[in-house]
């Protein structure tokens, strides 16, 4: 009997649609979500012994500003990376805007937002919010929002799109960090905004409602640039803590579930081809799960398994009907960071255990890879993984 081998896209499409195919896919670079460092992919391909060979792999400058790797086509194969990834560009004008105070880069980008990286640090982190303080509706009146349909988000992505198409990978899209919790968070500051939440929701649903038109818009324009070259679209927003969500379960079901909702769909009714709605949320988010299902998302990442309630063999057992994992691996809150190689390989058989019954696992680790992690134990995540990943 003659078997049609699983291409790639095949084998991430049946475990969306929860059959099980040949093996489970595995995604390391997709999006900044499921990324690697640069400092812990060096390191990676020199233990491995492997060498780049040049491809022409769309540059996004958000990515490299994060500390993450473009990963070149050659090395995905040669790991067997079953998904591929691009993100919208960032927009051409305004230039955001570099500068120095003593050693410190900061960056004000399109929103007014004062992003900061010290010497001692290896990432950008936000540390002044242009809506920071009082919210009135005069102020969200006037705040000068960016134009989500400025030409430079989409320069290179229909090209691009078909590049990845053409490797028979399944291919995700994803906005860089445009969440909309996130980006109120940004906006307003992460304290004012879960006050408001709770003491000025009217003006608060003003705020998401902007957000979201804009969500939709830049949406609405990368599904019309891609066509029907994408399979996943990734939507980020940190709704967790390590204890439990950041809000109630009644608060996000009266001031983020309906605009998720509404965003999700409008991604689904306005793609060119079916595709799938992939939700990153870091943290504690079991109390929130069956309303983020009634969103009409299909997947669920990173998984933080170290953080309350976030266990992978009874989330399995309590969504794995309606939900996708895409994450949970391998935890690198500790395990891979700081555990030895054979702690790591327990880990990763642990995760296929829980996780991979009957579909809805895409293995890669929780969240990404940071600069701190030994190759070595990232040599061992991958081999574990190709010694476990069949069906």
């Amino acid at each position: 009997m003659n078997v049609t081998p699983f291409t790639s896209r095949q084998r991430v499409l049946d475990t969306l649609n929860h059959r099980a195919p040949d093996q489970i896919p595995f995604d390391i670079g997709s999006s900044i979500e499921t990324g690697i460092t640069v400092q812990a992919y060096d390191r990676l391909i020199q233990l491995m012994g492997l060498a780049e060979t040049p491809d022409d792999t769309l540059y996004n400058f958000y990515v490299e500003a994060g500390g993450f790797k473009q990963i070149p086509e050659n090395i995905l194969r040669h790991l067997g990376v079953d998904v591929r990834g691009a993100l919208v560009q960032l927009p051409s004008e305004p230039e955001a805007k570099v500068e120095f105070e003593d050693e410190t880069m900061v960056v004000h980008d399109e929103w007014g937002i004062k992003w900061a990286k010290p010497p001692s640090s290896l990432y950008m982190d936000p540390v002044d919010h242009p809506l920071k303080g009082d919210l009135t509706p005069q102020r969200l009146a006037a705040f000068p929002w960016p134009d989500p349909a400025q030409a430079g988000r989409f320069m290179g992505l229909r090209e691009e799109a078909q590049r990845l198409r053409d490797t028979g990978c399944a291919v995700v899209f994803s906005l860089y960090g445009l969440g909309l919790f996130d980006m109120a968070l940004l906006l307003h500051g992460i304290e004012d905004t879960l006050v408001d939440m709770m003491l000025n929701p009217a003006l608060m649903e003003d705020l998401f409602d902007r957000i979201n038109g804009f969500q939709m818009q830049l949406w609405e324009r990368v599904l019309e640039t891609v066509g029907g070259n994408i399979d996943v679209c990734l939507h980020s927003d940190d709704l967790g803590t390590q204890n439990g969500p950041m809000f109630s379960p009644e608060l996000y079901r009266k001031l983020l579930k309906p605009r998720h909702t509404k965003l999700f769909s409008h991604i689904k009714k306005t793609a060119k081809t079916e595709v799938k709605v992939l939700l990153h949320s870091c943290g504690s988010i079991r109390a929130i799960i069956p309303h983020l299902i009634e969103t009409g998302i299909d997947a669920l990442n990173p998984i933080q398994v170290s953080a309350a309630r976030m266990d992978t063999k009874d989330l399995k057992r309590e969504f794995g009907k309606e939900l996708s994992f895409w994450g949970g691996g391998i935890d690198t809150q500790d395990v891979l960071p700081h555990g030895s190689p054979a702690q790591v390989k327990d880990e990763v058989k642990h995760r296929i255990e829980d996780l991979a019954p009957g579909g809805g696992f895409v293995f890669t680790a929780v969240h990404n890879v940071q600069a701190d992690v030994p190759p070595e134990n990232l040599r061992a995540m991958w081999e574990t993984f190709q010694e476990h990943c069949r069906y």
